[in-house]
């Protein structure tokens, strides 16, 4: 074999080396398991709220709820407790509990707010306090789907 049949079989040789790593590479990417649904899918959108506050007694009201931009598992609610539409009250969704959150303490609009709720079908219920520094309010509230 002289020099140019060499170089002939190396430059072959490199072709198909680098065909067999762009497949390599392709078979990689399709057999990566897809990404899980995300779990707050299910709590995005817009909802008619009617709940039975021991303070206030029946109130029907919308709220709107988005997906956190910097939480995986958290969304925000926006006008919970009607205290306003630019005014948010996150929640953290379990993945261990399908469809259930939780409203970790926090301060929204001087009231301090917790609880918990779960999602069945097209109908979320939460169970929350809200302490606005002088009477604790316990609210049950039913969350359907705005079909508008």
């Amino acid at each position: 074999m002289n020099l140019t049949d060499k170089k002939i079989i190396v430059i072959k040789l490199k072709n198909q080396l680098q065909i067999i790593s762009i497949l390599f590479l392709f078979s990689l990417v399709a057999c990566e398991k897809e990404d899980d649904k995300d779990l707050r899918d299910n709590f995005v959108g817009s909802w008619l709220v009617n709940e039975n506050s021991s303070l206030l007694g029946q109130r029907t009201y919308e709220v709107t709820i988005f997906k956190d931009s910097t939480n995986y598992s958290d969304i925000n609610i926006y006008n919970f407790y009607k205290i306003g539409k630019d005014h948010i009250v996150f929640s953290t969704i379990s993945t261990t509990e399908n469809n259930t959150l939780t409203i970790p303490l926090q301060n929204s609009k001087n009231n301090i707010i917790n609880g918990s709720g779960k999602l069945k079908e097209n109908l979320l219920e939460i169970n929350y306090f809200i302490n606005d520094g002088n009477t604790i309010d316990t609210v049950i509230a039913n969350y359907t789907r705005d079909k508008n």
